[in-house]
């Protein structure tokens, strides 16, 4: 089996060329990017729908919200102090197998 070198036959210049020519494309770019400049800026856009707004305008809100309900604990509280407060280990039950049958399904 006869193997070719391809690589022999290409002249890929030498090193001081390669460094002339990389020099000169790095001028080229940086007269491009002082053209840009120049110019007048375009700038990136970006349009939100209708939904993207209200999502935005949600995720504020909540972001604004605090985060325990105060209102909610301090009466819960009271019905603990009052002995009016009721655990329901039934419905409590119910939901811990409610979370864990999902798990699965």
């Amino acid at each position: 089996m006869k193997v070719y070198d391809y690589n022999a036959k290409l002249d890929y210049g030498s090193t001081l060329n390669k460094g002339k020519r990389t020099e000169q494309a790095g001028r080229e770019q940086a007269d491009h990017a002082q053209t840009s400049v120049d110019a007048e800026p375009q700038g990136d856009r970006v349009s939100l729908s209708d939904e993207g707004r209200l999502r935005t305008e949600a995720y504020k809100e909540a972001m604004n919200a605090p985060e325990v309900r105060e209102d909610k604990v301090a009466e819960i509280k009271a019905q603990i102090v009052s002995g009016e407060y009721k655990i329901d280990s039934e419905k409590i039950a119910e939901g811990l197998l409610r979370d864990e049958l999902d798990l699965f399904i």
